[in-house]
């Protein structure tokens, strides 16, 4: 049996994967040695950090497709939208959520800590 490989082929189906078993691991970490609270707002955060990459992952396939033109007014608007409505999410999150802030923080952090940890495998591993 042979262990698969990761490289620039298969890289974000890597991240998707990394990214849901991590949140998960975090959030039964949480409501184990935590609350519940504690364990939503990892779920929360972990959730709309990977929605947030899945959203902006499709911004950026739509505009490297498009023809030349005016990318970058559909790049912009689009960035503003996605932060602004991130943004509003996570005030509602802790405005009237009921979460724990640090859960969140940490959910927040899912996304950062694959790409982190997928960037050290492609360097010791140099991609091979």
């Amino acid at each position: 049996m042979t262990a698969a490989r990761i490289n620039e082929n298969n890289i974000f189906v890597a991240f998707n994967v990394g990214s849901w078993l991590l949140l998960a691991l975090l959030t039964v970490a949480g409501l184990f040695f935590g609350s519940l609270r504690f364990a939503a707002g990892i779920a929360a955060g972990g959730i709309l950090a990977i929605l947030n990459c899945y959203w902006l992952r499709t911004i950026l396939k739509r505009v490297l497709s498009q023809k030349p033109g005016h990318p970058g007014r559909f790049v912009q608007i689009r960035y503003v939208l996605r932060l602004a409505l991130l943004a509003l999410v996570i005030y509602w999150l802790i405005t009237h959520g009921g979460i724990d802030i640090v859960g969140l923080l940490v959910g927040l952090s899912v996304t950062v800590i694959v790409i982190i940890a997928l960037s050290i495998y492609m360097l010791t591993t140099k991609g091979e």
